[in-house]
């Protein structure tokens, strides 16, 4: 899988510079939603585990989230909730994840654009339904050595043999509370990349909306902004993770940047993941100047993201330091160096 490449990248690029005596700035312009974005999957635990040995920074994109209504937030108590999503014109297939406390009991119902309701029964097997011309396929998981969270993960399909697309249209997932003791049902669907635009929750949440491994720990969460106007971009993935660690770190140029094409070209490039590199060769630079130039050897890992989180420029508008949008503030490459 993509995830598992990414991981032997990085391990190579680790491991080659340990057996080179030299320190390593990587840089992760990669994410999706596939988890309960709380560090607790074996991608990000891999990647915490990671930013641990030899002389490394780690700098992981943000994501591009911010604003795609691919989140929602659900708080059971008494009462049922209704979460509406639309599957907007053209989609070929989609995934749905729902994570939630295990010690929580609540009944699952969907319900098609044209009001067919069916109960998705927890059978720990996966159990496919066809509503409205679509075949609907769950799964109940179960916890982990590495997580005490419960996944249901739903995805549609059109009927075998008949390709196309989905039913487009409003649909829901009715909640029905029986035992509840945490409450919070955190859902997502797949990122902007994967999905049309139109394609997303009514009611979305936009916090906790970064991507996976950039909810890993240990790491330089990278967000993005536009520098005509100092604006944190409103696609750049928010903190906090899911279990409440503050991200992202710092916001970085990810509005229109000129960068290299194929072909000996120019182009301008907009997301998170043209921000993160400006980290990525802030932290390069800064190790070169500890490390290699001989000021000092410890300036790698978190001591890095401590200098860069110190320096950071306080947006206009940014109340509080960090927030859940330009975590510490943008990155100052002058100001981050140590004195």
């Amino acid at each position: 899988s993509r995830t598992t490449e990414v991981m032997e990248a990085l391990d190579y690029m680790v491991r080659k510079a340990e057996a080179l005596g030299m320190p390593v700035s990587l840089n992760v312009s990669y994410g999706n939603n596939n988890g309960a974005h709380d560090g607790s999957s074996l991608f990000e635990g891999y990647i915490t585990e990671l930013a641990g040995v030899w002389k490394n920074v780690i700098s992981i994109a943000a994501g591009n989230e911010g604003d795609a209504r691919h989140h929602a937030r659900v708080r059971l108590e008494n009462e049922p909730r209704q979460v509406r999503f639309v599957i907007g014109a053209g989609e070929r297939n989609l995934s749905l994840q729902m994570w939630k406390q295990y010690t929580d009991d609540f009944t699952v119902f969907l319900e098609t654009p044209n009001g067919n309701r069916v109960l998705v029964e927890d059978t720990r097997e996966v159990r496919r339904y066809e509503l409205q011309g679509t075949w609907i396929y769950v799964y109940y998981g179960e916890p982990t050595p590495a997580q005490i969270t419960q996944e249901i993960y739903m995805e549609w399909l059109p009927p075998e043999g008949q390709g196309g697309t989905l039913q487009e249209g409003v649909w829901s997932l009715w909640l029905i509370p029986e035992k509840i003791t945490e409450g919070v049902v955190e859902l997502w669907l797949p990122t902007a990349e994967l999905i049309g635009l139109s394609t997303g929750f009514l009611e979305p949440e936009p916090d906790t909306t970064l991507t996976i491994p950039a909810t890993a720990d240990g790491i330089v969460v990278v967000g993005a902004y536009q520098m005509s106007n100092d604006v944190v971009a409103s696609f750049s993935g928010r903190g906090d993770t899911a279990d409440g660690r503050r991200a992202p770190t710092i916001v970085a140029p990810g509005v229109d940047v000129v960068t290299a094409a194929p072909g000996g070209r120019y182009t301008a490039r907009t997301g998170t993941s043209i921000a993160a590199p400006f980290v990525t060769g802030s932290a390069a630079l800064m190790m070169e100047w500890g490390i290699v130039q001989g000021n000092d050897p410890y300036l790698y890992g978190e001591k890095v993201k401590a200098y860069l989180m110190k320096g950071a420029r306080r947006l206009p508008g940014q109340e509080h330091v960090p927030d859940k949008k330009a975590g510490w503030g943008a990155l100052c490459l002058a100001a981050s160096l140590p004195k």
